[in-house]
This record gives C-alpha cells, sequence and structure tokens, in this order.
C-alpha cells in the first residue's frame, strides 16, 4: 500500500497566513473570521492535492471542479474597493502556472509559495481588516525566503545575489509602506542578515529538511514580531 507524503510546509505556511491576516486583531469581523476556518481548512488540502498535478500539468475535470470549489468564497470580498488587493494572487497564480508550463520547476516553486501566503490578503479583507501592512511584508519575506532555500538547494541553479537583490527591492517596498508604522521595521533585522548574506549553499540535499525546520522557526518567530510590532505601532499613534 502506498503512503502518501503530507506536504506539512503548505499547512504551516496556510495557518501563519491566517494568523497574519488577523493582525492587529481588533476591528476584525469576528463571524467572519471564525467562517474562514472550516474554509480554510478544505483549502489548503485542496491546494495539497492539485500542486503536484499543476506542476506536472495533469489536470482533470476533477481536478478543475475542485479549484472552483476553493474559489467560492471569494466571490464574497467585496471587491469594488480592493480589487488591486485581489489581483496580487490572481496574477502570481497565473505566473506561477506559466514557469510550470515551461517546466521552470524553481520559480514555479517560489511563486507558487508565494500565491498561497498571499490568500491572506483575500483573507484580511473577507474579515474587515483594513490594516494590511503586515500582510505585504509576510508575502514578500515568504518569496524572499522561498529563494532563499531554492538558492541552498545544493542542485538548483540560482545565484545569491538573485536572493540578495530580492530582498533589497523588498526593503525598499516595505520602507515606503511603513513611514507611518516604523516599529514594524524592526521585524527586517533577521531576515536581512539571512537574505544579504546567504552563505554557502548545502553540501548534501540530506541537510535540506534541518534548513526547513531552522526556517520553520524563524518564520513563526517573525509572525510573533509582526503581531507585537502592529500593536505597539498602533497604539502608539
Amino acid at each position: 500500500m502506498k503512503m502518501r507524503v503530507r506536504n506539512h510546509a503548505l499547512y504551516f505556511i496556510g495557518i501563519l497566513s491566517y494568523v497574519v491576516s488577523l493582525i492587529p486583531f481588533f476591528g476584525v469581523n469576528v463571524t467572519r473570521a471564525l467562517l474562514l476556518i472550516p474554509v480554510i481548512a478544505y483549502t489548503l488540502p485542496i491546494l495539497e492535492h492539485l500542486q503536484p498535478k499543476i506542476m506536472t500539468l495533469k489536470i482533470d475535470y476533477k481536478d478543475i471542479l475542485l479549484i472552483l470549489l476553493a474559489a467560492i468564497p471569494y466571490i464574497f470580498v467585496e471587491i469594488n474597493n480592493v480589487i488591486m488587493y485581489i489581483i496580487v494572487p490572481i496574477v502570481l497564480l497565473i505566473v506561477t502556472l506559466t514557469f510550470y508550463f515551461n517546466k521552470n520547476t524553481l520559480w514555479g516553486n517560489v511563486l507558487g509559495t508565494t500565491f498561497v501566503v498571499s490568500l491572506s490578503l483575500v483573507w484580511a479583507l473577507f474579515e474587515g481588516n483594513q490594516f494590511l501592512i503586515p500582510d505585504i511584508y509576510w508575502i514578500l519575506y515568504i518569496f524572499a525566503g522561498a529563494l532563499y532555500v531554492e538558492y541552498k538547494i545544493p542542485y538548483r541553479r540560482l545565484d545569491k545575489s538573485i536572493v540578495q537583490v530580492s530582498w533589497i527591492l523588498s526593503l525598499v517596498i516595505l520602507t515606503l509602506i511603513s513611514l507611518n508604522t516604523p516599529l514594524l521595521l524592526v521585524s527586517l533585522i533577521e531576515p536581512s542578515t539571512r537574505f544579504l548574506r546567504p552563505g554557502e549553499k548545502l553540501k548534501s540535499p540530506k541537510e535540506i529538511t534541518l534548513l526547513g525546520w531552522k526556517n520553520s522557526k524563524r518564520d513563526v518567530i517573525f509572525v510573533v514580531l509582526l503581531i507585537l510590532l502592529s500593536l505597539l505601532s498602533l497604539l502608539h499613534y
């Protein structure tokens, strides 16, 4: 009997993305936030099921039905005022599919991961949360982090300068949107030391699991900092 390996990383970043969508917690529609839990509970398994099929472009009509099922809740997001934010995950999904179609697994993986966390924007808007800066922090952090992981994999042909440039651009964007909440920039200190000085590649693929565990702990710390610094920023200003 063939054992199925769970994509724990997908569930991990999915749950953290939901937490980020709730920041700063006050002002959030509690009823809608609770309604999102079962939605996310079936969305993540659908994404897990579809990921390998999308990577190999082997999607059948049943998969299309699953995609439609996963998309239903987002019909209820008020598009009139937030179309620019809804476009972000849509564009990321299209670009991800384009890279997989062109057999570019590296960038497909990076942007596919970024697409998953970008759903935090949509979730936040569904919850009535208007403070979206933490979501943008989270999206750019995960994008650079996914590039960092791909760079560290021994058999990936990715230069460290790509990781560095992506994070420098992210720092510019995050600095500009944080003019009224500068305390949030403190959360970027640790990621900056990691992404601007990514070090050498791993010596063996066996080290990837350990790298994953370390990054998971850092992701949790990053989200905790986002929560604390967002609360301090809003209370201060």
